[in-house]
């Protein structure tokens, strides 16, 4: 009997649309389709072929146009803007939905037709994706047991498919938008470089600030933080030209990713204390993981508008972290920090932890504290 990441009977009679064909849209179908979940896959152009095993439970559909039929749910996997169109008319038909689009104007509308979807009473979550999707769960997870939530900071590394190669280049050279003393504020792209130990095979990156989306989203989960800022891995020629046309056509897939998010706040004790995680995963398996994981979690109908709706569905990122994949690995920091004083010294660590169903749900204790 199958049985969905959160130990329920996953049953059969669940149906799922999976709005775009790209690699985020497939692999959240294939993953849907492994938790005996239907799927109806939906692309605008040529479909991709369906792994075997799990071809039966995907039934592929040609232009958006065509009726999907009853669904239970929706995953949109189509370019950005686009998303903020499909969703309303979704919204409008009473289908829980799960937007994957992280360019930051997307982001901003879907999540005003969000407030529109949950005083319908259909949960629209935005922002499930690789980062912001799945750094936002990891940033969750680590807050647990803060009474204070001082600093926050994500990172991330890599591109999933040409899509996303695009708007890594683009996101290089327009303002970023971050939060300092508590108030958000635009800042130059491409500044404020931060080395960051991304976990293997990624390892360590300078990493920039960029136009992205997971400040926003962050802030209306934490709108007490003082600090919120979301880096991007960038080399000298992606600064350089990021505000020229791209020199040469993207890859198919970046075979390598990863996600860094690190906390800092106040334990009840008074203690003040930062945690980090990482997640290494192509970006496109990421993103597909964690869109099928809220989007299953909505299919069941155990879940209000106003529970998995806008950001809130990060608020059970403990039990999405523990639903991801083998395919997507996370590393616990162990908080050792290199010989430095400073209290805003970045941490190094030494040590990881393969973070698995089991340690995703326990953060270690002894990360550095300063008093």
């Amino acid at each position: 009997m199958a049985r969905d990441p959160f130990g329920r009977v996953a049953l059969s009679s669940r149906r799922i649309a999976v709005l775009g064909a790209g690699l985020v849209g497939t692999r959240a179908a294939v993953h849907l389709a492994t938790r005996g979940i239907d799927v109806v896959l939906v692309g605008r152009s040529a479909l991709p072929r369906v792994p075997t095993p799990v071809a039966a439970a995907i039934e592929t559909v040609h232009g958006f146009d065509h009726p999907i039929g009853r669904v239970d749910a929706a995953v949109l996997a189509t370019e950005s803007m686009h998303q903020v169109v499909v969703a309303g008319d979704l919204v409008e038909r009473g289908i829980p939905t799960v937007a994957t689009a992280d360019r930051p104007e997307a982001v901003r509308a879907l999540w005003m037709r969000a407030g529109v979807a949950a005083r319908r009473g259909v949960p629209l979550a935005v922002g499930v994706a690789h980062a912001p999707g799945l750094t936002t769960a990891m940033i969750t997870h680590l807050a647990r047991g803060f009474d204070e939530v001082e600093v926050i900071t994500t990172a991330r590394f890599g591109t999933g498919g040409p899509v996303c190669a695009r708007e890594h280049h683009r996101s290089m050279g327009i303002p970023a938008y971050e939060v300092r003393g508590g108030r958000g504020r635009w800042v130059q792209g491409g500044s404020g470089r931060m080395l960051v130990w991304f976990p293997e095979p990624a390892g360590p990156h300078d990493c920039y600030r960029a136009g992205l989306a997971e400040p926003f989203l962050l802030q209306q989960l934490y709108p007490t933080a003082d600090r919120i800022s979301a880096l991007q891995a960038a080399t000298r020629r992606d600064r350089l030209t990021s505000h020229l046309p791209m020199l040469r056509a993207p890859h198919a897939e970046g075979l390598v990713g990863a996600a860094w998010a690190e906390v800092r706040g106040r334990r009840r004790d008074g203690a003040v204390e930062h945690r980090v995680m990482a997640a290494t995963a192509p970006q496109a398996s990421g993103a597909a993981a964690i869109a099928a994981v809220v989007a299953e979690r909505l299919a069941a109908g155990q879940a209000s508008a106003g529970e998995l709706g806008r950001a809130n569905w990060a608020t059970i990122g403990t039990e999405l972290l523990r639903a991801m994949p083998d395919d997507v690995g996370l590393w616990i920091y162990d908080g050792v920090v290199a010989d430095d004083d400073r209290p805003n010294a970045p941490l190094q660590a030494a040590r990881k932890w393969r973070g698995g169903r089991e340690t995703a749900g326990n953060v270690p204790t002894g990360a550095k504290s300063f008093k």
